[in-house]
């Protein structure tokens, strides 16, 4: 079986890697304000760095997305008992409110689904370890970046608050990993026992 959530982990993870990159140089940034007295063009690089930095996360957004989906697709073909369906899994992650316990709800159902078996337990596990890291940055980076937007801040919780963007990337680029591994050995196992009922018969 060919796994549908495969096509959009490789650019999903570039975009991931590129906005830390991309956070890494505002970082910078606010360091040498410390420093320098800031020009025109500084202000031009920072807006340009800024812009690029948003449409990165606008991309790989819609991407995590599709992907989420397709994740689900894969798993009800592999385990037609999997409880959450792709269309369920879309409506925990967006809907406002509802995604406070959605978000929990998807990643951890896809840990214990995988902690069932003996071949996909050490994905499941360890999926199952990084969900509150991930849940916990979500919670933290949304509320300081929306009180950042409103409120004029120092540069140290700018430098802070860059740190937990960071973070919770890292935390993406984990869950993805661990996510398609389960599913890469759970396919492999379903094509060795597929394998071995040929050879019987």
């Amino acid at each position: 079986m060919k796994l549908q959530s495969k096509e959009p982990e490789k650019p999903m993870q570039i975009l991931l890697l590129i906005d830390i990159g991309l956070t890494v140089l505002l970082m910078i940034d606010v360091v040498l304000l410390n420093f320098i007295e800031p020009g025109d063009g500084f202000a031009t690089y920072e807006n340009i760095v800024g812009l690029v930095l948003t449409l990165t996360v606008l991309a790989y957004t819609i991407l995590f997305l599709g992907w989420i989906y397709r994740v689900h697709k894969d798993l009800q073909s592999l385990d037609r008992s999997y409880p959450t369906s792709p269309g369920g899994a879309l409506a925990r992650v967006l809907i406002p409110i509802f995604n406070l316990y959605g978000l929990w709800n998807v990643y951890s159902a896809m840990a214990n689904f995988f902690k069932k078996e003996p071949f996909t337990s050490e994905a499941g596990k360890n999926l199952g370890k990084v969900i509150p890291f991930y849940y916990a940055l979500f919670l933290i980076t949304t509320f300081v970046n929306d009180y950042i937007i409103r409120n004029f801040v120092n540069s140290i919780v700018l430098f802070l608050s860059y740190i937990g963007d960071i973070a919770l990337v890292v935390t993406y680029i984990l869950i993805i990993k661990f996510v398609s591994r389960g599913l890469s050995n759970l396919v492999e196992h379903q094509a060795e026992v597929q394998g071995d009922e040929n050879e019987a018969q």
